[in-house]
């Protein structure tokens, strides 16, 4: 390796900062730390999916453990019911040093700040909860605004109906540690369509405990427009996941007659299997008919995470248009990822990708390596170290580094 890069990757180690999608707006609700339900966020560890599962309530009821009271909206009120005592916002500032070996401009870039986010989650009473996201981005050489939300109904851990935006892909992107998309993210359609695009529909899920009050199922199924916001085509997409868990904390955080195993958040010893599926019709010049399978894999084993997912994607259109391919296009993507808790504020990772997009007349497979680090000097500042190196010919050049600086409160 060259000094420029030995000098290169010492700049970044000491420089880089990750991504803040914490919401501090529930540290302050219950006066506890980030890693509480982080693993390093915003990755969440078992303690935070058991928090989510709940509808953003602590596991087994938050009578005892809510700092901040609640607003209680008696007398005249048509239904007995609650709102937050603040406001529950939380605000997520970021900035971005990039370096691209095959720019044809500038090969380093410095969007500070990359983007600013306002975010707020919280409940309404013991049956509803919300989520919304405003801000700016940095899109090229502009700023977009950012817009998305959900109002949910939580009649227990094992049912809620989501309206607003629903997560359709299979590895939830808010809740990794790399700057890079996954590929199964990445990978789009002939027509555009990506995991990466948000999905606006109806959504019901729910988690259930498994034996033993160890693990547990949960599952997700949910009709969205398919592209965009709108859509102007008849009919709509369906998608789903279903997931199980061995082993570990439960998928509700229910522990009634179970020793706790668990000293540090990230500690979950349990293996998670799970299978997805998207379905629908995608709009474009020509219609396409578009079906999506896949299944992950998820072992945490004492300091370590191994997880690994695989997506089969089958596009239909007319022949005629892309004579090079036919009318039937498959592709395939998987990627194989290994998390290492070296101390607590200090996590390695790394990440290998493997991607097969049959949407024209070349399907050369793209192969990627990303390494990463993550340093937390604080619960609500992140420093990560980045970079992704392609192993197949017609991309070999094209390297890239990422230094992020972001926090939350």
């Amino acid at each position: 390796m060259s000094k420029f890069y030995i000098l290169l990757c010492l700049f970044i180690v000491a420089l880089s900062v990750e991504n803040s999608y914490g919401i501090p707006a529930f540290s302050r609700k219950y006066q506890t730390s980030c890693v509480t339900c982080h693993y390093a966020f915003p990755q969440l560890n078992s303690f935070g999916k058991a928090f989510m599962n709940n509808g953003f309530r602590w596991p087994g009821g938050d009578s005892n453990y809510v700092k901040e009271e609640p607003v209680k909206l008696g007398g005249d009120a048509i239904w007995p019911s609650d709102m937050p005592g603040t406001v529950p916002l939380s605000i997520n500032l970021n900035g971005l040093i990039n370096y691209d070996a095959m720019s044809a401009t500038a090969k380093w870039n410095f969007n500070i700040p990359n983007y600013l986010k306002f975010t707020t989650y919280g409940t309404l009473g013991s049956r509803f909860s919300f989520f919304g996201e405003s801000g700016f981005a940095n899109a090229g050489n502009a700023y977009t605004f950012i817009f998305t939300g959900f109002i949910q109904w939580d009649a227990s851990p094992g049912f809620h109906v989501k309206a607003g935006e629903v997560r359709a892909d299979p590895t939830l992107r808010e809740l990794k540690l790399t700057t890079n998309n996954y590929n199964i993210e990445n990978m789009t359609s002939r027509n555009g369509w990506s995991f990466s695009n948000p999905q606006f529909g109806l959504e019901l899920w729910g988690a259930l405990n498994g034996i033993g009050n160890r693990g547990g199922l949960t599952y997700r199924f949910g009709v969205v427009n398919g592209q965009g916001i709108t859509s102007i085509k008849p009919s709509k997409d369906f998608c789903g996941k279903v997931t199980y868990k061995f082993g570990g904390l439960s998928e509700t955080g229910v522990t009634k007659g179970v020793k706790s195993t668990a000293t540090q958040p990230y500690m979950d010893n349990s293996l998670t299997i799970g299978g997805y599926f998207y379905k629908g019709i995608e709009s474009g010049s020509v219609d396409e008919k578009l079906t999506i399978l896949g299944g992950d894999i998820d072992l945490w084993l004492n300091r370590f995470i191994i997880n690994s997912s695989l997506m089969y994607m089958n596009s239909d259109e007319p022949a005629d248009l892309y004579a090079g391919s036919g009318p039937n296009c498959k592709s395939l993507a998987y990627y194989v990822q290994a998390n290492g808790v070296v101390y607590p504020w200090l996590i390695a990772l790394v990440r290998y990708e493997w991607t097969r997009a049959d949407i024209n007349s070349s399907d050369q497979a793209v192969m990627s390596i990303i390494p990463g680090i993550t340093f937390l000097p604080r619960a609500n500042i992140k420093f990560s170290l980045e970079a992704k190196k392609f192993f197949d010919k017609a991309n070999s050049k094209n390297t890239t580094f990422d230094l992020e600086i972001g926090f939350a409160m």
